[in-house]
């Protein structure tokens, strides 16, 4: 296959990473589907790879994704090829593979490159991978139909919270926007318009945070989102689609110590690392309840703690966005005030 591309349609390779350029598997996808033959297109983007250009260059910039392209390589071995589309973004084509459960396989393979992801000289940088594919002809009968469900899928990779894979699949995909002409400043006013939204459906909390927490599971692909008063859990909502259906209080005692408090908030995206800091008891809640990562955000007014919004995910980590943790202050912050005014505890509305 290799000496295909390169005799056939005369493939070119990437200077920076030494994979094939993106016209090189773009034509070699048109290839397969002009002789129907079967495979899965893939598109894989380096998670917050903006804040290594920011804060340490682009000549290290340059390293990172020349370490990413070749563990993208290592995951895939002689199972397929790999493009760089352009920056950190990467795009491959894996034939004859389109069963899901092989193709999920090496989605795994290709992720698990990425556990331990190191830069000489660098030691804080650490890059996950977040992938979207597409399968011929499961998924579509032209190359432009592939990639454009392929990047749907990419992009509902990016709204669970990044370093994850997504096969798109027509009855939980087809129906979802990639709002990229309004820009993400628009997507986020919309979003905190539909928290007040929700929070103003009702005086009473006890009818409204349902509907908030059901937003937060459903439209970041939380896997679980609770308000936590004093010694229990007030409200829960599990997602949908969340392999884990059953979760517990976790002592508000472990979470105030770590709160930071200029931001209120306090999140970990991979639970092991307490072990780092002797919270061996917190980090066996989060294993006995299948908690990978978690976030906790002060529900507080005038100096008055009232509880912690705290979300969930499992099976996989998550890389906790700021944008995330902006829309759950918003909501902890109104939910505080809402309290404060109407002169109620947590406890009340259960």
């Amino acid at each position: 296959m290799d000496k295909f591309l390169l005799d056939k349609i005369e493939a070119k390779f990437d200077s920076l990473t030494g994979v094939y350029e993106r016209f090189a598997i773009e034509n070699f996808a048109r290839i397969l589907i002009k002789e129907q033959h079967p495979f899965a297109l893939m598109l894989i983007d380096g998670d917050n790879f903006k804040n290594v250009n920011d804060g340490y260059g682009h000549s290290v910039g340059d390293m990172v994704i020349q370490i990413i392209a070749q563990r993208i390589k290592d995951g895939v071995g002689k199972k397929g090829f790999v493009g760089r589309f352009g920056g950190d973004e990467f795009i491959l084509l894996i034939p004859d593979i389109v069963e899901y459960d092989e193709i999920w396989q090496v989605c795994r393979e290709i992720h698990a490159q990425f556990g331990n992801f190191s830069v000489p000289d660098y030691p804080a940088i650490f890059i996950t991978i977040t992938t979207g594919l597409s399968r011929f002809s499961i998924d579509g009968s032209s190359y432009e139909e592939l990639f454009e469900k392929a990047d749907k899928a990419l992009y509902r990779g990016k709204q669970k919270g990044r370093s994850c894979f997504i096969i798109y699949l027509d009855s939980k995909h087809k129906d979802i926007k990639i709002h990229s002409s309004d820009g993400p400043s628009s997507n986020s006013m919309q979003q905190h318009n539909t928290i007040f939204s929700l929070l103003a459906k009702s005086n009473d909390l006890r009818q409204s945070v349902p509907y908030l927490l059901q937003f937060f599971t459903t439209t970041l692909m939380i896997d679980h989102v609770c308000i936590q008063g004093r010694k229990s859990m007030i409200f829960s909502e599990v997602y949908s689609l969340s392999r884990t259906k059953e979760f517990e209080y976790i002592d508000n005692a472990l979470v105030s110590l770590n709160v930071n408090n200029s931001t209120s908030i306090f999140y970990i995206n991979d639970v092991n690392k307490l072990a780092a800091s002797n919270q061996n008891t917190l980090l066996n809640i989060c294993k006995k309840q299948n908690i990978f990562s978690i976030l906790f955000v002060e529900i507080s007014y005038g100096g008055t703690v009232y509880g912690y919004l705290r979300a969930d995910t499992t099976a996989t980590n998550r890389i906790w966005q700021n944008s995330d943790m902006d829309l759950l202050l918003t909501a902890a912050k109104a939910i505080g005030m809402a309290l404060h005014f109407q002169g109620k505890t947590l406890e009340e509305l259960k």
